[in-house]
């Protein structure tokens, strides 16, 4: 199983499990998506568990700030998890 984070408007994070993709976003107790203000965070609520990866997906709106035409792809890095 991987962790999968993704990088949100206002400095926020959300978090998901999945094999090739988010099957399951952590929720919170109203079933609606958790975000997390830090990876930290993330970690002390995974903490624990064993993934096979863990994947960053920073959305940015760089290109769209910068005048250029804004790419459909967000980068994707995997994350050091330890």
């Amino acid at each position: 199983m991987n962790l999968f984070i993704e990088s949100i408007e206002g400095g926020a994070y959300i978090a998901g499990t999945g094999e090739t993709k988010v099957d399951t976003f952590f929720l919170d107790k109203y079933s609606k998506t958790l975000s997390f203000q830090c990876i930290n965070n993330i970690k002390l609520r995974v903490e624990g568990q064993k993934f096979e990866n863990v994947w960053l997906k920073q959305n940015t709106p760089y290109e769209e700030m910068c005048g250029l035409d804004s790419s459909t792809e967000s980068p994707v890095i995997r994350l050091d998890w330890k």
